[in-house]
């Protein structure tokens, strides 16, 4: 791409594909690109006949750009070829094909030559050919004949092959002829077989379990490719809600068949979506090349599945949409919708922090990580707990550890983030009860009175603004942000829950 015979001029390296899913122009493989005027029986050749073998082998050989004194803004020197010459399988004069790289129009009709314009524009030209079997204004499909390659040249006969220009308008250039260099190399791998093959594979399950199935693209085949699964529709409908993810779940099932085992899949059903109602599910495999996103087999299916009873604890009020993106919930993947009779039926605990706070004493371990919470210290040792609650280590505070160590220890962070809420908005996490120091609750170690100026002993030492640490009053404020163990329900504004989007990504991370 881009290199002449040495001594036939400049060429220029483009790797656009100016026409992405062109027909190749000639009908059969095999088919050579390659130099008429350099090549063997050409005026400036190495001397020999046309039909050389060497003229009809592989590899091939770019032309565009080679020394010409046509103007060419495109072209290093601004003059050069317009276009690819290329010969057809055999040196046989009128009896190859060439046919319509794409729908459109025949727009002129020379003595050898054959213009025509697609829908968008791009104008594809067919020189040197004889027994034209079109017409000027008529319409053809991609891959009718035009005619046959020939030696053809307005009565100065040239060597068999046919000359191939694409045309098109280039921002700040305007109307020119564009390299057609790699849109040939794609038309001619999708002619012969030899190009990107598309990746496959099924959905095997889609059901209140899980989405599962596998897939593998040919082209690459150890290497696990990107699912998309859009739920609620297509992939170009704008109304669905579309995922990623990487199908890289070892599968024993798939190693023989296959040659390796890492292509497999298993999405989990979004909570919010399993309220009894059917909804279809597409399953798309992603080209490793980027260009195609095929639908997998036995894909689009549908699920009905019945809400979740929520875990048993507390429900804890989430001030709005800015602490849902604080604290990197999900509305799409952790919200279970309830009705008002059964949100009541959850016994209402403090309100949950309106962001979290994660700090760590000066010298604990790495992932000796607390979240401090209603005055509390609640452990975030477990990774599986951090990864729920999408805590990274680098995010803590490094504390004076005295003033790690004097806040006393409440329950530890629950493993699964379950959301409940109503459809006026209303929302809420299920946790366990996280009461202020001075009083006991359930799964804390009791508190008193001396925990609490403890806690304050706590805020005093930390506030030298070193080491990550608040200041005095900062840190109180954090401490207390979100106590009480009231019988009274606190006030909570309703607000709409609309942001699937907003935190649906960092829910898949979490859950990869």
């Amino acid at each position: 791409m881009g290199e002449l015979v040495p001594g036939s001029g400049s060429g220029t390296a483009d790797e656009t594909v100016y026409a992405p899913g062109m027909r190749f122009p000639i009908e059969s493989a095999p088919a050579y690109p390659n130099s008429q005027v350099w090549g063997h029986g050409g005026s400036s050749g190495p001397g020999g006949s046309q039909c050389d073998v060497e003229n009809y082998s592989y590899p091939w050989h770019d032309n565009y750009c080679e020394t010409r004194s046509w103007d060419m803004p495109l072209c290093p020197a601004g003059v050069g070829h317009q276009g690819q010459d290329m010969r057809p399988s055999t040196c046989e004069n009128g009896v190859h094909p060439f046919v319509a790289s794409e729908a459109g129009s025949i727009t002129n009709i020379g003595s050898y030559s054959v213009y025509l314009t697609a829908a968008d524009g791009t104008r594809f030209d067919y020189l040197h050919g004889n027994s034209i079997a079109v017409s000027e204004g008529q319409d053809v499909a991609k891959g009718d004949r035009l005619g046959n390659v020939s030696n053809a040249f307005g009565g100065t006969p040239t060597t068999i092959h046919l000359h191939f220009n694409i045309s098109q308008d280039v921002a700040g250039v305007g109307f020119v002829y564009v390299s057609p260099y790699m849109s040939l190399v794609r038309s001619y791998e999708e002619l012969t077989g030899l190009g990107n093959e598309v990746p496959a594979g099924p959905v095997d399950a889609v059901d209140c379990t899980s989405i599962r199935g596998w897939a593998q693209d040919p082209d690459t085949p150890e290497q696990p490719v990107e699912v998309r699964v859009y739920f609620g529709g297509a992939i170009d409908d704008p109304n669905a809600t579309g995922i990623s993810v990487i199908a890289d779940v070892p599968r024993d099932d798939l190693c023989e068949p296959l040659g390796s085992c890492t292509h497999g899949f298993d999405v989990e059903i979004p909570r919010s979506l399993r309220d009894d109602q059917t909804h279809p599910v597409y399953v798309y495999a992603v080209d490793t090349e980027g260009e195609q996103t095929p639908l997998l087999e036995a894909s689009p299916g549908e699920f009905a599945c019945s809400p979740p009873a929520p875990p048993p604890g507390v429900r804890r009020a989430i001030a709005g949409p800015e602490a849902v993106a604080a604290w990197g919930f999900s509305t799409f993947w952790d919200l279970a919708k309830l009705d008002g009779a059964a949100l009541d039926d959850i016994p209402l605990g403090a309100p949950l922090p309106e962001a979290p706070l994660v700090v760590r004493g000066e010298t604990d371990a790495e992932d000796a990580l607390w979240l401090v919470d209603g005055g509390r210290k609640r452990s975030l040792a477990d990774p599986a707990v951090r990864t729920a609650w999408a805590i990274e280590p680098g995010q803590a505070l490094v504390w004076p550890q005295a003033s790690v160590d004097e806040i006393p220890e409440g329950p530890p962070v629950r493993g699964e983030v379950f959301l409940v809420g109503t459809d006026d908005g209303v929302l809420y996490v299920i946790d366990d009860d996280v009461c202020p120091p001075n009083e006991a609750c359930e799964g804390g170690d009791g508190g008193s009175d001396g925990a609490d100026d403890a806690a304050d002993d706590a805020a005093g030492t930390a506030g030298d603004g070193t080491d990550g640490g608040l200041t005095g009053s900062a840190m109180g404020e954090a401490m207390q942000d979100g106590c009480g163990c009231t019988s009274t329900p606190a006030p909570c504004a309703p607000w709409l829950v609309a942001l699937p989007g907003l935190a649906m990504l960092v829910r898949r991370r979490r859950r990869a």
